[in-house]
């Protein structure tokens, strides 16, 4: 898939599926719309104004950010946090699939459908290419098992991860006390974001407060539609 960065959502999807069915188990995929919503700040596509309102500046070319930029675009007047975070998985029924899209055309994930009783269809998205799957886990065991300091990608990362409860799946195969301490390690990384130096020195002080209003939001908004 060459050198492509990246999303934090596309990071987090890889780490919810299952690599071999495809599928996401317990995981709510609505909760990936508060990572997407980060990476249009974080990318520059979305600003942030003191209100947490947000205002469009340019239109990203990764599809699933593009799919959620028009969205916001159709708006007349800026919005808040919360309200995209409530309104996205009303115009957006397949969160999985459109975050997706790109691992897709990259050739890491496959786009498998099926029928449930002939009637209703399901996506799977089994992996095609382990590669980017193994790296990011690789590096992620550096940071929550070994100690080492995340860039501010990777500690927007596990702050979401530690959201939505999906670090034990990250450390999949360390030991009991390895998966505790890595636990341990994402709760104080999330807590520390917004002081985090290598953060603050990589992101603007409104992104990384965004980050972590959307963190804690998504997973609330999303469980509740």
């Amino acid at each position: 898939m060459g050198s492509r960065s990246l999303l934090v959502a596309e990071d987090m999807l890889l780490i919810a599926l299952d690599d071999d069915t495809g599928k996401l188990g317990w995981f709510d995929p609505r909760n990936l719309f508060g990572a997407l919503l980060c990476d249009l700040i974080d990318r520059g596509a979305v600003t942030v104004d003191p209100k947490k309102k947000l205002h469009l500046a340019d239109a990203p070319e990764h599809p699933a950010l593009l799919a959620l930029f028009d969205t916001m675009a159709a708006s007349t007047k800026p919005r808040t946090i919360e309200h995209w975070l409530g309104t996205f998985p009303w115009k957006h029924s397949k969160p999985a699939a459109l975050t997706a899209q790109q691992l897709v055309a990259d050739g890491v994930l496959q786009e498998q459908s099926d029928r449930v009783l002939g009637l209703f269809r399901t996506t799977r998205l089994p992996e095609a290419d382990p590669g980017p799957e193994r790296a990011l886990r690789d590096r992620l065991k550096l940071i929550l098992v070994d100690g080492s300091d995340p860039g501010a990608h990777d500690a927007l990362l596990v702050t979401f991860l530690h959201h939505n409860q999906l670090v034990k799946d990250a450390l999949d195969g360390a030991d009991g006390e390895q998966s505790r301490a890595g636990r341990r390690r994402a709760k104080q990384i999330a807590k520390d974001l917004k002081t985090n130096p290598v953060v603050k020195a990589q992101l603007d002080a409104a992104v990384a407060a965004a980050a972590v209003s959307i963190a804690g939001a998504a997973v609330v908004t999303a469980s509740g539609t």
